[in-house]
């Protein structure tokens, strides 16, 4: 019975990852379509108010787009079964769309600070109304966005740097608005360019951790909020396993953990008993740590001796 409710559990977990993907991806498809529309209606009011800050909106918007639609192609990819040629499947397209989505909002926002510092030395006249209008619509429909891919962003890198696009636009349209007061109010242009200051400086921020982590997945580095040592003494505490060595940890994604290890077992175990504890390590470590992928390799002795052991 016990066998039967293990292999319900994982069928359970791998619906529930489904499950997960196709909300996912529903969700940026929606997103993807409202910024869209938004990003037309943006970049044409920037035009007409000459508005550096707008523009700026605008391009980080064509930004945004470009890779909520990675995102997309990425959860799509991410969902297909393993074949012969990736056996893994291709999970780790959603870790290459993160990296490519930091990538274009470091470079964007660079790009754009640099364009505002010249506007600094050189103030132009700006129309506020219009600025003022869209970045109240822009912060609505940042807010709606955000949220939306909160809900369902769960752990994937991918989902986490569209969030991060909408973060930083929601705090960009919130900056734009209180431009436009200043300009409104004060008459001081120079507000405009240093709203877009401060909203690429956030951008810069956000996507360097973004691509720090994605970098991290990408060279197999232990996860940051799992120990290593902690897992071999958890594996270790078992008399019957001597020794625990050749310990790899790596994220396949950055919602599948992977781990590989050899077990040396006591003197005298059987087959049978070596398979017992293999099963017992995997649940262990699904259960504690959510460590999905697990291959043991059991030894009756030492790599590269050819004696058998009775102690460490």
């Amino acid at each position: 019975m016990e066998p039967r409710i293990k292999m319900i559990s994982r069928n359970l977990d791998q619906r529930h990852r489904f499950e997960v993907r196709l909300r996912q991806r529903s969700t940026t498809a929606k997103v993807l379509a409202l910024n869209l529309a938004f990003l037309i209606i943006v970049a044409g009011f920037g035009f007409y108010a000459n508005s550096l800050v707008l523009l700026a909106s605008a391009i980080h918007l064509i930004a945004d787009t470009a890779s909520l639609a990675i995102a997309y192609l990425a959860i799509r990819l991410a969902s297909k079964p393993a074949s012969l040629k990736y056996s893994f499947g291709l999970v780790r397209t959603e870790v290459l769309g993160a990296l490519v989505n930091g990538t274009i909002l470091l470079a964007t926002a660079i790009w754009i600070i640099f364009e505002a510092a010249k506007d600094l030395v050189h103030p132009h006249s700006v129309s506020s109304l219009p600025i003022v209008l869209l970045g109240i619509i822009g912060l609505f429909v940042s807010a709606t966005s955000l949220r939306a891919l909160q809900r369902s962003s769960g752990k994937s890198l991918n989902m986490r740097a569209g969030v991060v696009h909408m973060a930083g636009d929601a705090a960009g349209w919130f900056l734009t608005v209180v431009s436009g007061l200043a300009i409104w109010i004060f008459a001081f242009n120079r507000a405009d360019a240093i709203g877009s200051i401060v909203i690429s400086v956030l951008i810069v921020i956000s996507s360097w951790q973004i691509l720090m982590t994605t970098v991290s997945v990408l060279l197999e580095s232990t996860p940051a909020d799992i120990s290593l040592d902690e897992i071999r003494d958890a594996i270790e505490s078992d008399p019957q396993i001597l020794d625990v060595h050749h310990l790899h940890l790596w994220n396949l994604a950055s919602d599948s953990i992977a781990l590989s290890t050899h077990i040396l077992m006591e003197d005298g175990a059987t087959l049978h008993l070596g398979q017992i504890k293999v099963q017992q390590i995997k649940d262990m470590l699904n259960s504690s740590y959510g460590i999905d992928h697990v291959t043991i390799e059991v030894e009756c002795h030492r790599c590269g001796d050819v004696e058998h052991v009775t102690e460490k």
